[in-house]
C-alpha cells in the first residue's frame, strides 16, 4: 500500500514540474502590431517597394518603411494609438492614405490602396 501510495505521489509531483519545463513562451504580443498592406486601386495587385510613412502630424511617434515583395510591412508600437499612414509608390506619382487604430495584444492588418 505504501509502495503504490508513493508511486502515485511520485508521478503526480513530476507531473508538476515537467509541464512548466514544456511550455512554450507566451504568445502575448506586449505592444500593438500592424501590419500594413500595399495594394493597386484598380487591381487589387500587391505592390512592393512602396514607401509607407505612420505617425500624425502633431506626434512624435513616427516610423517609416517599405513594403516587400508581397506588398506588406511590418511595425510594432508600445502602445495603442491612431495613426494615419501615408503610401508613396512609383517615385511620388502615386500616394494613398488611411487611418488606423492600434489594439494592445493584437496585430491590426491595414490595407492601403493606392490610385
Amino acid at each position: 500500500m505504501k509502495k503504490r501510495i508513493l508511486k502515485i505521489f511520485t508521478i503526480i509531483a513530476l507531473f508538476c514540474f515537467a509541464v512548466p519545463c514544456f511550455q512554450s513562451c507566451s504568445d502575448d504580443l506586449d505592444g500593438c502590431g500592424l501590419t500594413v498592406v500595399v495594394k493597386d486601386a484598380s487591381t487589387g495587385a500587391r505592390l512592393s517597394g512602396a514607401l509607407i510613412h505612420i505617425g500624425q502630424e502633431s506626434g512624435s511617434i513616427k516610423k517609416d518603411g517599405v513594403s516587400d515583395t508581397h506588398g506588406e510591412a511590418y511595425f510594432f508600437f508600445n502602445n495603442e494609438a491612431i495613426f494615419n499612414i501615408s503610401v508613396t509608390y512609383a517615385e511620388g506619382t502615386r500616394q494613398g492614405n488611411s487611418t488606423v487604430k492600434l489594439k494592445y495584444d493584437k496585430v491590426v492588418t491595414k490595407e492601403v490602396l493606392v490610385p
